[in-house]
């Protein structure tokens, strides 16, 4: 081995004189010249060609040195290896362009490739990425606060698990293909849908990625979408029963209870009926599009709540009488002055004392509470990221409880309680919608809470905001 060393040594000693004398074969030329025509001797030209050898020598010296060095040190970035870059001479035999100009470049890719990056880590979708034996090698953090750490490093079959999927990925496996896109759902606590998709990366990645899948999450966009084909099938069916009813009564009358005054009066009681039915469902449709159409910079009504309260509370009074009813209002605090939409927070209220009394039982009291509170509720997500004071209205009744799983569905469009007490009270299913949608475009927040042993009570949380 020592012979081997001291081989390369000789040979490139060798080299370096062999180079050093090729660079000089110019002033050998000329001394050659001026030896000839006699202009210096040979003791001149000796120390001439000596000092202009030295001087070329140690300059050959210094910038092979570095030529070296430069080359050894992309040798090492060829093999992947990550090195600290060599120091070069800045001095009147160094100054290597070269090196300092691809030192530069690398700094920028470097910081460039930083900032690639952390764009990657920060996106709002989960990012995922498998090296060529299809093992999850990379998630950014949305990937790992939800799906956990526990993504990494399982094979990507396993965890989509999916038939649909694993057609997809062999077709990009296979390079038949370099992007697709499907639907994936995912279950945790709840149930999740992404648009995911599949692409094959143009190169490998550090971490030896070859496959990138991107998970946008449209549960939200998905819903909505259902609850509008709800929305419009329960819309066109509520409008149908009744005309369906209309028609026939008024076939009837026209035909065999003509001259029947007793069967006569009953028909046109039930097209009285179903005609003011529809009447409601129309005036609710018209509320929900008016209310959707009115901007926020038009909620600029200065609301004395108190004073809202007292007036729907007055509207609702009789109905509550023939149902031996009392309705109260509390207040337990000064209540501040609120801005908002008048006329949109009257309808919030008339829905929501309305329903107290035809849901709450005979003989009851219903109870309408205002008070001061230093912030949203605990379990929102406004707790931490609105402080602002707000007014809380609770609307309370003693009556059949509202079971969890109709809690989680109670405000969305037309949907009703299937129970026998409300089977035979009057509504269309949109109220409740209705009244969220105008809470939540005052930056309120509606919530409801019931059980046997309490009774119902919803609760409606307005900021103050003058």
């Amino acid at each position: 081995m020592k012979k081997n060393k001291a081989q390369k040594t000789f040979f490139r000693f060798f080299r370096f004189l062999a180079r050093t004398v090729v660079l000089n074969i110019p002033i050998i030329f000329v001394l050659g010249i001026m030896l000839a025509l006699h202009r210096i001797d040979w003791s001149v030209a000796g120390g001439i060609f000596i000092g202009v050898f030295i001087i070329t020598a140690v300059i050959m010296f210094c910038v092979f040195h570095e030529l070296e060095k430069f080359i050894a040190y992309l040798r090492t970035l060829a093999q992947g290896q990550e090195i600290e870059a060599p120091r070069f001479h800045k001095g009147i035999f160094g100054s290597f362009r070269l090196a300092d100009a691809f030192l530069s470049v690398k700094n920028l890719w470097s910081n460039q490739t930083l900032s690639d990056a952390a764009i990657l880590e920060n996106l709002p979708d989960s990012l995922l990425m498998t090296n060529a034996d299809l093992k999850i090698v990379f998630a950014n953090k949305t990937a790992l606060n939800f799906f956990s750490n526990t993504v990494l490093h399982q094979d990507a079959y396993d965890f989509f698990n999916d038939s649909a999927f694993r057609q997809a990925m062999e077709r990009v496996v296979r390079e038949q293909s370099d992007r697709e896109w499907l639907e994936w759902s995912y279950q945790d606590e709840q149930p999740h849908t992404f648009q995911l998709r599949i692409e094959r990366l143009p190169a490998p990645a550090k971490n030896d990625a070859v496959i990138m899948f991107m998970l946008h999450d449209i549960t939200q966009l998905k819903l909505f979408k259902e609850q509008q084909a709800d929305f419009f099938a329960n819309a066109s069916h509520e409008l149908k029963t009744p005309l369906t009813i209309i028609s026939g009564s008024i076939e009837t009358l026209q035909g065999p209870a003509r001259d029947d005054e007793a069967a006569r009066d009953k028909f046109l009681n039930l097209i009285a009926e179903q005609t003011q039915r529809m009447t409601h469902l129309v005036k609710d449709l018209l509320a929900l599009s008016k209310e959707r159409m009115t901007p926020k910079n038009l909620q600029t009504d200065v609301i004395l709540l108190p004073d809202l309260l007292k007036s729907v509370i007055d509207s609702l009074s009789v109905k509550a009488q023939n149902n031996h009813q009392t309705i109260d209002l509390k207040l337990t605090h000064d209540i501040p002055r609120l801005k908002g939409n008048k006329t949109l927070l009257v309808q919030v209220f008339q829905n929501l004392i309305d329903n107290a009394v035809k849901y709450g039982s005979t003989h009851s009291k219903i109870t309408v509470g205002v008070q001061l509170c230093n912030g949203f509720p605990k379990k929102s997500d406004k707790y931490f990221s609105d402080m602002r004071q707000v007014v809380l209205v609770s609307v309370h009744n003693i009556g059949n409880p509202i079971l969890p799983k109709n809690i989680n569905r109670l405000f969305e469009r037309f949907y009703r309680i299937d129970s026998l007490r409300s089977k035979y009270v009057e509504g269309t299913g949109l109220g409740l919608g209705i009244a969220q949608q105008i809470v939540h475009d005052h930056d309120g927040l509606i919530d409801v809470e019931s059980s046997m042993e309490k009774g119902t009570t919803f609760k409606v949380y307005l900021p103050v905001d003058l």
